[in-house]
């Protein structure tokens, strides 16, 4: 039989990051042995275009397919789809690895937001320093508060500086992770307000224009980047070490990474992967952070690896708990 897990049934779960965090970095560790298989995202746009995919997005309608295999953990593909104006819809396919039997179909609306975010925790945990206290974030939406949490899980992170451009959603915002995660929050009138002073910075925003300033990065920050427009060149210029999730997909991705694509073509990096994969970290193959002043980025392309992750600890919580609505086959 296989399983379907609605909104309700993810929310009933309770998703908590220190939870989630160890099934990504174990994905990590796979791959950095180089025992996975995946494919960059399939992006098919409408209207077609026929010059290129430009910057920004250019497009009404996108359809999105993200595939990864996983030995010992599963196999998964996310399948999304997004019309301008009226929203989408997603859904997260889970397979046994060993068997390739059809084991669950997840509802994405809750879960999205955690496997977008879960990888900030292993970024964190092998880059930030070990004394980090001060999480600096920029952004207020779901993907936010995952990424926040994701990162305090892995920290002794006692003080969170928020900055959306909404001051409501900054009080929210503050509001809930103040109470969730027991720590003191500040409602930051300003994006370098956010970032000074912070050893962490997460970002994960909707714009498409960047909302970080390089020259309030301070020595000994990590800075993680979830949407690939946020980033400023200052702040990239400042990085003693580039790490990804997935270097090909940081290459691939429909909008471009747009402050390290325009600094590959000026020549200001090296026009081909200037960057360390975070799965070669943790596998113990490329060191990762060297030193207390070193300023590293971090950018975090969602990729099919992800949602075996994801996929893999709904279904097992789900079954643990009876969840779900058995389908037949």
């Amino acid at each position: 039989m296989v399983l379907y897990l609605s909104y309700d049934d993810t929310v009933a779960m309770d998703l908590r990051m220190h939870d989630v965090v160890p099934a990504f970095e174990e994905a990590y560790r796979i791959i950095g042995q180089g025992a996975a298989a995946t494919q960059y995202r399939v992006r098919l746009v409408h209207p077609p275009l026929h010059e290129g995919m430009g910057t920004g997005r250019p497009w009404d309608r996108d359809l999105r397919i993200l595939p990864a295999i996983v030995p010992g953990m599963g196999t998964a593909c996310r399948l999304g789809a997004t019309a301008r104006g009226h929203g989408g819809g997603v859904l997260l396919v889970f397979w046994d690895f060993e068997t390739m039997a059809l084991r669950c179909i997840i509802s994405d609306a809750l879960v999205h937001g955690v496997r977008s975010a879960a990888p900030d925790g292993p970024l964190t945990k092998y880059l930030a320093r070990e004394d980090a206290s001060v999480l600096g974030v920029i952004g207020t939406g779901r993907i936010a508060r995952w990424a926040a949490e994701a990162a305090w899980s892995q920290r002794p992170i006692k003080l969170v500086k928020v900055f959306s451009r909404d001051p409501a959603h900054r009080a929210e915002f503050c509001t809930f992770i103040g109470e969730r995660l027991g720590v003191e929050t500040v409602d930051c009138a300003t994006n370098d307000e956010a970032v000074d002073g912070a050893d962490v910075v997460v970002m994960a925003t909707s714009t498409r224009d960047p909302v970080i300033n390089g020259h309030a990065v301070g020595p000994g920050c990590t800075v993680i980047s979830n949407t690939p427009e946020e980033l400023d060149q200052a702040t990239v210029r400042k990085a003693n070490k580039i790490v990804v999730t997935s270097g090909e997909d940081v290459e691939t991705h429909v909008p471009p990474w747009q402050a390290v694509y325009d600094l590959m073509q000026a020549g200001e990096l090296r026009p081909h992967a200037p960057w360390f994969e975070i799965s070669d970290i943790v596998a113990g193959r490329q060191p990762g952070r060297t030193s207390d002043e070193e300023i590293i980025v971090c950018l975090n392309p969602g990729f099919g690896v992800h949602d075996v992750a994801a996929g893999q600890y709904v279904y097992t919580r789900a079954r643990e708990l009876g969840l779900g609505a058995e389908l037949p086959t």
